[in-house]
């Protein structure tokens, strides 16, 4: 009975989005994407789950509009600052009867598989290029963190007041989280660790940033391939310091994907039999986001080793928890594979720390 209630849902998005041709391309954790035709061209249809991380989707408008009108802010900034390094058609509608977005297509999934180092270097170079690039990008978008809609404000920021206020508290939480840990667990106290925080702390609060509209979600599945060029598709624009999300790339490229694998939500992928493409992407970004300027490559290795440091700080953040969310689950293991994880990820901090800010 569910699935002829979905049959019959996919059907009327189908015949209100004017596709034809439908086939079926794979699903993410939000949304399963089609792949359509309308008016000649080859497009892919998305339309959200009604069950997401074991649980029930409830319908929130305001939700939903904030992030595509968030995803077509970031198509329409990128391909300014790259053309052609995201889509160029992006429309949505959504109402509780049934939602969906539609938007060119971009090309083809990232293969790792069949991909070299020297490929997956190109690809990262590709992406860094595009990050680089869209942040100088005027966003006109008000506010800071998380986008958010309201029928008034219309796309704005989460929160409100001066970035480099809000990077310095940031920069203490950081501090303070590393503390806790330590408190937590002796053995993950390391005077390298401990200095090199500082570093980084210091060295991102001398900055003041220009609030930048920036990509928190650029994972493989994510990054398309037509022909040799990059597509970035599916994005989680945040208003926030450009080099925060670049060091959380690195993070994401160089650690957490591989020390992930093994959970439900990655094991399909086998990150951890192509760590060496994953980090072939990162060296490829850094190279390209930087631009051959060190004092950057020394910015984005600072907020790598803070991202480092939270990962580590929310594994521990969930073995506090009495019990584990079926979605906790899914996303990070049980408590027997989280705190195994931590202490992994623990060691892979100290050694990041030793070398991160001197390559």
């Amino acid at each position: 009975m569910i699935q002829q209630t979905n049959n019959d849902k996919r059907l009327k998005v189908f015949q209100h989005a004017g596709v034809v041709e439908p086939t079926f391309l794979g699903e993410g954790a939000w949304h399963e994407a089609w792949k359509v035709v309308k008016d000649d061209h080859e497009r892919v249809l998305r339309i959200p789950k009604e069950v997401a991380y074991g649980k029930r989707v409830a319908f929130d408008y305001n939700a939903l509009t904030a992030e595509y009108t968030a995803t077509k802010l970031y198509y329409q900034s990128v391909n300014q600052a790259v053309p052609g390094a995201a889509p160029d058609f992006y429309e949505f509608y959504v109402s509780p009867d049934f939602t969906y977005t539609l938007e060119s297509f971009g090309g083809d999934s990232l293969s790792l598989h069949t991909m070299t180092i020297e490929q997956a270097a190109d690809i990262g170079v590709q992406v860094g290029e595009i990050y680089r690039k869209t942040e100088q990008i005027e966003h006109g978008v008000e506010g800071l963190g998380y986008l958010i809609w309201t029928e008034e404000k219309k796309l704005h920021g989460s929160l409100s007041g001066d970035l480099h206020a809000f990077v310095r508290e940031e920069s203490d939480e950081h501090l303070a989280d590393y503390k806790a840990l330590c408190e937590a667990y002796p053995e993950i106290q390391d005077d390298v660790v401990e200095h090199m925080l500082h570093v980084a702390t210091e060295l991102r609060n001398k900055q003041v940033p220009v609030p930048s509209l920036v990509n928190q979600d650029a994972s493989p599945e994510n990054i398309l391939l037509k022909g040799n060029r990059v597509c970035l598709i599916d994005p989680y624009p945040i208003v926030y310091a450009p080099r925060g999300m670049a060091g959380n790339f690195m993070n994401l490229y160089e650690s957490y994907f591989v020390a992930l694998s093994q959970t439900e939500r990655y094991r399909k992928h086998r990150f951890d039999v192509y760590e060496d493409q994953l980090k072939g992407i990162a060296t490829g970004f850094l190279k390209g986001y930087s631009d051959g300027d060190e004092s950057i490559v020394r910015e984005v290795r600072g907020e790598q080793l803070l991202q480092l440091l939270e990962t580590v700080y929310l594994h521990h953040q969930l073995l506090c928890q009495e019990e584990l969310t079926r979605e906790d689950t899914i996303r990070y293991g049980d408590k027997k594979a989280i705190t195994t994880r931590l202490f992994e990820l623990s060691h892979s901090l100290k050694q990041f720390a030793r070398t991160c800010l001197t390559d």
